[in-house]
Order: structure tokens, then sequence, then C-alpha cells
């Protein structure tokens, strides 16, 4: 077992361990592990090619090619056919000490036996070497942690250092577990588990979806009908609400969907439109980066900011007069409806994988063309994204920020007009009047 530990231990060290923690917890396993027990009395499994005689000798056969070589009785009712009981156990070879005819023992192998050699036996590995080679090593394992260090996780190591001295997988993505909202285990018998059925049915499978997404995998998820409905509050309800806005205007200005696919190219000099053109640019470029490397959550969290706090709570509330009645510029309004139809566009594009079915929703609302799921990732445009505009942008919502704590602080509403204000920084000096205006 020395020799086979030190080459996992090196396999293992090639390998990108998500949460970083992974390596660590792996190599303690495989520096501290003894011999496990490989067999098992039940009927189907990996069926271990150990023939037994009566007269203690034991031969291990190494290859479907040898066993039909040594078969003297049962090959017929195994050719073409899994290796599997009750074919293979038709099969009696001759014992090279006694000459006797002897069977296989009747004992499977281990489950992780199966669960380590599957780089394998699922890939042709001695049928066709070549076609192996295309798929070996997985880009990814995805799975939960917990109890896998010294079970899958360590038989596939075992298995690829064995027979090819290589990594089986690429990169792991561990995660932990799904706990209650107090952080217990759920037991029918405690009372506290919720089946992913009645949670679909009362809250929606989309937003199952985005509370597993947005959830650090590192730590256990602890779901309940309160998390359930924050998440809808905190996210897809001001997603929809942002949707709902466009949509409940739209329709008094476009009578047909191809009108409204005819704002998908038109660009906006209003500055406020290129300020959120420009946010959701640099949000495309973090969401691409973080799900390349994995990091789903951070990605997820991130449209979650950008769609209340950009889209909604500053860039919707500040373009509630450029459309519907109390429009007054008709080129601006116009400017609006395109920017904001082609964020939820964009929008909904980049959620499509995430949330499929309030996006074919949206989708099937705004577009004539197709399934959401079927249209391309947003593309980065050259130019797009605007850092200069974007840190002066941070300056006017902090001046409205420490505007309205005076406000709250002197006991003047929101609403009432101030006769003037007076800010003093020298970062002031940086802001155009184009944009002092906006």
């Amino acid at each position: 077992m020395d020799e086979l530990r030190e080459r996992m231990i090196e396999v293992a060290k090639k390998i990108k361990w998500i949460p970083e923690f992974g390596l660590k917890l792996e190599l303690d396993w495989l520096k501290n592990m003894e011999d496990w027990l490989i067999s098992k009395k039940r009927y189907w499994g990996l069926c271990l090619p150990i023939w037994e005689c009566e007269c203690g000798h034991f031969e291990v056969i190494g290859s479907k090619k040898e066993l039909k070589e040594r078969a003297i009785e049962g090959w017929p009712e195994l050719e073409g056919k899994s290796p599997h009981r009750p074919w293979v156990d038709k099969i009696k070879i001759k014992c090279p000490q006694c000459q006797k005819l002897i069977s296989r023992i009747s004992d499977v192998g281990n489950p992780w036996l199966d669960a380590g050699i599957v780089s394998f036996s699922t890939l042709k590995y001695f049928e066709d070497k070549d076609y192996w080679q295309q798929w070996f090593p997985a880009d990814l394992v995805l799975e939960s942690f917990p109890g896998q260090f010294k079970n899958w996780f360590y038989s596939l190591l075992a298995m690829a250092a064995a027979l090819e001295n290589a990594r089986p997988f690429k990169t792991l993505l561990g995660h932990a577990l799904v706990r209650d909202e107090k952080g217990r285990e759920m037991h029918k018998s405690w009372g506290n588990a919720i089946e992913f059925n009645e949670a679909a049915e009362k809250v929606g499978a989309d937003t199952l979806r985005w509370l597993y997404l947005r959830q650090n995998p590192t730590f256990n998820l602890g779901f309940g009908w309160g998390l359930a409905e924050s998440i809808q509050k905190q996210f897809l309800l001001i997603f929809w609400n942002c949707y709902k806005f466009f949509v409940d205007y739209a329709q008094l200005k476009f009578k047909t969907k191809e009108e409204l696919t005819s704002l998908e190219n038109k660009q906006s000099e209003n500055i406020l439109d290129k300020w959120i053109i420009s946010r959701f640019y640099r949000l495309l470029k973090k969401i691409e980066d973080r799900i390349d490397n994995y990091d789903h959550s951070t990605a997820m969290l991130a449209i979650e900011d950008f769609v209340v706090n950009d889209f909604s709570t500053w860039y919707i509330r500040r373009s509630r007069n450029r459309i519907g009645p109390s429009a007054t510029d008709g080129k601006d309004e116009l400017d609006c409806y395109a920017t904001i139809y082609q964020l939820i566009a964009a929008l909904t594009k980049v959620l499509a994988p995430c949330l499929p079915f309030l996006t074919e929703e949206i989708w099937q609302n705004l577009n004539a063309k197709d399934s959401i799921h079927v249209q391309d990732w947003p593309e980065m445009k050259e130019g797009s994204i605007n850092t200069n505009l974007e840190e002066k942008m941070i300056l006017v919502r902090q001046i409205c920020s420490l505007g309205n704590a005076a406000r709250k602080e002197a006991g003047i509403k929101t609403r009432q007009p101030l006769q003037k204000l007076k800010m003093q920084s020298e970062k002031l000096k940086t802001i155009d009047e184009g944009l002092a205006k906006a």
C-alpha cells in the first residue's frame, strides 16, 4: 500500500480542489489510510474475478480475454454480456494444482470499487484506448464532500493511480449538506423533512434552483419556507417587477413583438442609459470569470446586487418619468425603452440556465424568436464598459445617500423639495455638467 499511497498523494496534488481545504482532507486520509475490505455478501455488484479451489489454491483472472482462454465451461452464457451474475458464475476453469474444475467465489466487490473504476469501465479503456484518451481525465466531479474523501474520491484516485498514474479528474467541486432552518439534519421521524416535490409545488422549482446556486458550497444550506420566501421577495420578485414595469408601458407604446425586437440594437446617448449598460457588461465579465472557475455563488450574488441596487433601485427609479404618460421627450423615451429592453433580454439569457421557467415566460412575452434556451450567450461589446462614468456615478449615489441621511436627521421628508444643497469634496470637481444633471 505504501508504494500506491505515494503515487495517489502526487496524483491528488495535480487536481484543483474546490473548496481548497478538500485537498488537505484528502491528503490526510491518504497519509493515514489502511487496507479496507473490498468484498460484500451481495448478489449484484462488481463480481470479484477470483476462482477458488477446495485444495486451497485460487486464481485471479486479469481480463475477459484471459477468462475466455481458460474457460472450460460456461463461456457461451457470458459471450456478449457484461461480466456480472448470473452469467459469470456459469464459467468454470481448471485448477492448475489439482486439475479439478473450480468456480468463482460468490462475493462481489465493495460498491466503491465500481464507483472508482468508472473512469475506465465506461470509457472503453480495454476496447478502444484512443476513445478513452479523448475523455480522460474528466473535467469535473461534483459531489457532496462529507464522507467521500475516504470513499468515492479515494477510490477514483486509487484506480487512476494504479492503472495510469494519472489524475482521474481535473477539478473537484465539493459541496456541503442541506439541513433544516435550525441547522439540524432532516428526518421524517423528526418531522422536519421537506421533499422536493412538496417544496417545488409550494415555492416553485426556480426558487429552489436559485437558492442552491447562490449558496456558498462550503457551508450547509439551512432550507425552510422562510428562506425560500425571502429569496423570492429579495430578488425574484424584484427582477419580475423590473420586467413588469417595462411591459406595462411598452404594451401601450408598441403594438407587436417585432416592434419591440427592433430596439435590440438601438444605442442611447443618455448618460444614465450608458451607465447601466456599462454596469451590465462589467457584471457579465464577472459572471463569466466566476463561472469559468466554478464559483457560481459569487456570480449569482453579483447578479442579485446588479438587479436590486443598480437596475431596480437606481436606474428604473431615475427613469420613471422618461417613459409612459409622463414622458415629454420622444427620443429620450425611445432610448429608455431600448435600454430596458436590451437589459431584460440580456439578463434573461444569462439567467436562463438558472431560472428556466421564469426566463422562458419573460422571453416569450418579449420576443418572437424561438425559446430562450436556444439563444446565444450575450457577447461582450468593445468599449461598452466605461470605468470613468461608473466612478462618477458612485460619487453621485454617495451624495444622494448622504443627502437622505441629512434629511432624516433634520426630519425633512424625502419628497419635500429643498431650496439648495451644498456638498464639499475634492471629488466633486470631476463630475461634468451632463452627469450632474443626470
